[in-house]
């Protein structure tokens, strides 16, 4: 008997026009529909006349129903994977389904459709050549700190997800790093009744949440990548280069204290930093005479 497929099927994210007429078929055609919540999969299949049968598949289960779902597809059976709204995988179960099924040499097929992060950044007027979905941030600790901390030094536009209890906290920690300037854009309930768009600076950003007793809805921010901030900024793109040349003296005199020559300690901070060689061997000669 020839193995089944797994399909994954993006779901609309909010507005159910928005599935595609080959995700209708794959739903009806498969033999079994893996769901992350059956409850909200069943009100979507009952509005499309989808009679396929249900299984639960969420991140408390993923991993245990990793055989059993081999299983039924090593048998023939065909299988679809669907998650509450918009792509499987995309900070929705389903990585690790598909990768025992790569391992395994059995066959996955992936339809294209509804996606907040993309929808998102095509809207926002930020820079759609390059970015990175960084999803949902850690919720505290250490995690936290190293992902904002990536997310500051990021050239190119950040995408991340935000539950509505946490958006606020996320904002603060960002203007926290030093991105108050920055440019973001917030879409809130995305292709839904509600959907709205904020674009503004984090700081007036953050101050327009705060207006909000208790903000509601699913969200989606698009903050403006570090070189293209820069590159819009010339009291900034100042600012940075001022801070890189301080840090580099400080590092100069470490490093002439700690006995490295002259010519080692230049060419390692002049690659280090990008600065003038020349400027930092006249910075040492001065260090040297005193």
């Amino acid at each position: 008997m020839a193995r089944g497929k797994l399909y994954l099927v993006p779901v609309p994210i909010g507005n159910f026009a928005d599935i595609t007429y080959r995700a209708i078929e794959v739903l009806k055609y498969v033999d079994l529909i893996l769901a992350e919540d059956t409850r909200i999969s069943g009100i979507l299949l009952a509005e499309f006349g989808i009679e396929t049968s249900l299984l639960s598949y969420h991140q408390h289960n993923e991993q245990s129903r990793v055989e059993q779902i081999i299983t039924k597809l090593e048998s023939g059976k065909n299988i679809a994977l669907i998650s509450d709204a918009g792509m499987p995988c995309i900070s929705d179960p389903g990585s690790i389904i598909v990768k025992s099924l790569l391992d395994k040499n059995i066959e996955i097929v992936t339809l294209p459709g509804a996606n907040a992060a993309l929808t998102c950044l095509a809207g926002s007027g930020l820079n759609t050549d390059y970015f990175t979905f960084f999803g949902f941030l850690p919720v505290k600790g250490k995690e936290r700190s190293e992902q904002l901390k990536k997310i500051a030094n990021h050239d190119y536009s950040i995408i991340l997800y935000e539950a509505p209890h946490r958006i606020l906290r996320t904002l603060e920690d960002l203007i926290e790093q030093g991105l108050g300037k920055r440019r973001i854009v917030v879409g809130r309930e995305l292709t839904k009744k509600y959907e709205n768009y904020v674009r503004d600076t984090v700081e007036n950003v953050c101050q327009h949440y705060k207006q909000e007793e208790n903000p509601r809805g699913e969200f989606v921010l698009v903050l403006e990548g570090k070189a293209e901030f820069l590159a819009g900024n010339d009291q900034a793109q100042a600012e940075l280069e001022e801070k890189i040349e301080q840090q580099a003296i400080v590092d100069l005199k470490q490093l002439l204290n700690g006995e490295m020559k002259m010519k080692s300690a230049v060419d390692y901070l002049s690659d280090k930093y990008k600065i003038n060689k020349n400027k930092l061997y006249q910075l040492a000669l001065e260090f040297k005479e005193k």
